[in-house]
């Protein structure tokens, strides 16, 4: 009948363990277009880069093309100049046939314009390596007649973004102090400071550092830790890294991220568990159950190895989507998620000695496009000429590490069942802090326990008496079976 905490870590008011965390990102990519390349338009290459200097002239008319305000390009180039390198598409928006052909005005070494007849939704395109002032007209349309000029300026440097692919990974730490503790909870101030860093051959920078702190409760008996999670700010941290990385297409993980950091589920601290484990013993960890796995050495420094318990969990999800032909021919994505847990506690005291999780990440995303839909890719946004179906496939996999570096707690024994903080026996009655049963309490008890005592006294004479007419002896039902070894966490 007596209410106490269950063991925990030796805490008192100032214990603090400080972890050491580090992650990167490890992934693949690809992009690709169906079909990839016409005899006019790389269709991969407008979808997917390289990046390269693109302008589009557009050709219109009203079915008839019998002057310049029913037929026209727009736009035409008369006014300014494109550089070399630049890639003109021609394409025919109109009803009726159009080409693309070559002024004979032209000087002599330029390259020649020779389209064939043009139908709706059809596309010519020319990349320019020779400067010079280009006429052209339609030759079907004689009326119908443009000109740009190609400049000797070199174009414009290729982006970054297409180009410079860096290694994306976090270092800095995370540290707790116990500010608040009672026979039933501890009160703890946790806090982060790390730095997402990029780097590419000897070349690195840093785009983001993050700091930050909150206070957190945790039940000393349940383990049951109020919002604010240190989970929460690890994967946020995560979520960070994938936005700095090139190609990131955002799905699979974010959903599932916000799914569980909104989750109404009660969370159970990391930080420790409540000992002693054994082998195969299920454990309560964030949001759903771990299992003991086995044991194993952890080594926090020279001469300083423990004995660890291994303690793993596992949390996936997958989902499919699909967009109905609204703007374009419609598409669908396909992304997974998975986190694996591992964590290691002391066998002795029961903390945190180190912690790994492998987040994974799979999205497959493919678009399809009609004759005349814009499709847009790191060149800009262009008309196509056929259908298209644009794919994006991203694996990603980021290991996360945390490792104890340094703690003042008693690392030899764990608090004893029934004490507070200090790891003294807890007080009585009037001190404030217990929440053990005074002595006039424990008479209370110890009389109800007499009366219980008599009352099982006569049942069992009662059952003897009955035994002898030979009724069937009820018997003991199977305890209850352990939770699952491995469920969300």
């Amino acid at each position: 009948m007596v209410s106490a905490a269950s063991a925990v870590p030796l805490l008192n008011v100032g214990s603090y363990a400080n972890y050491q965390l580090s992650a990167s990102i490890q992934s693949t990519q690809s992009c690709g277009a169906t079909p990839s390349t016409t005899t006019q338009i790389n269709y991969t290459q407008l979808a997917c880069g390289p990046y390269q200097p693109r302008n589009l002239v557009s050709i219109y008319d009203n079915g008839t093309c019998v002057s310049i305000n029913t037929c026209y390009y727009s736009s035409y180039y008369y006014y300014y100049q494109i550089p070399l390198g630049t890639t003109v598409m021609w394409f025919n928006y109109g009803t009726v046939l159009h080409t693309v052909t070559s002024s004979p005005t032209n000087s002599p070494g330029l390259q020649p314009l020779n389209s064939a007849p043009l139908a709706h939704y059809g596309s010519y395109s020319v990349t320019f390596t020779i400067a010079g002032n280009y006429s052209y007209y339609d030759t079907l349309h004689p009326l119908l007649r443009g000109n740009l000029i190609v400049s000797s300026i070199l174009p414009p440097p290729t982006p970054i973004s297409s180009s410079f692919t860096p290694t994306i990974s976090l270092a800095g730490s995370l540290n707790w102090t116990a500010i608040g503790l009672d026979n039933s909870v501890a009160v703890l101030n946790v806090s982060h400071q790390v730095s997402i860093i990029a780097s590419a051959g000897p070349f690195s920078f840093t785009p983001a550092t993050e700091t930050g702190s909150f206070s957190q409760s945790i039940d000393l008996s349940t383990r049951v830790e109020s919002a604010g999670t240190a989970t929460s700010a690890i994967l946020g941290i995560v979520q960070n890294m994938f936005n700095y990385y090139p190609g990131y297409y955002g799905y699979g993980y974010p959903s599932v991220l916000s799914q569980l950091l909104s989750s109404q589920k009660e969370r159970y601290t990391f930080w420790w568990v409540n000992g002693p484990l054994s082998n195969g013993q299920p454990v309560e960890i964030l949001t759903g159950y771990a299992s003991v796995t086995g044991s194993e050495i952890v080594n926090l420094g020279p001469g300083n190895n423990r004995n660890a318990w291994i303690v793993e969990s596992t949390l996936s999800q997958s989902l499919s989507t699909t967009s109905p032909p609204v703007i374009t021919a419609g598409g669908s994505s396909d992304s997974s998620f998975k986190l694996d847990l591992r964590f290691d506690y002391d066998q002795a005291t029961d903390l945190l000695l180190k912690s790994s999780a492998v987040v994974s990440v799979v999205s497959a995303q493919s678009q399809g496009y009609n004759p005349g839909d814009y499709l847009c890719g790191p060149s800009g946004c262009f008309p196509v000429s056929d259908h298209v179906t644009v794919s994006h496939y991203m694996s990603a996999t980021v290991p996360v590490t945390l490792q104890l570096t340094s703690t003042n707690l008693d690392l030899t024994k764990r608090m004893p069942t029934g004490s507070i903080g200090n790891g003294q026996t807890s007080p009585g009655a009037g001190s404030g802090t217990s929440t053990l049963p005074s002595a006039m309490s424990l008479w209370i008890y110890a009389g109800i326990g007499i009366v219980g005592a008599g009352v099982v006294g006569t049942l069992a004479w009662l059952l003897l008496r009955r035994a002898r007419t030979g009724a069937p002896v009820a018997q003991p039902r199977p305890l209850p079976a352990p939770g699952p070894t491995v469920t969300n966490a």
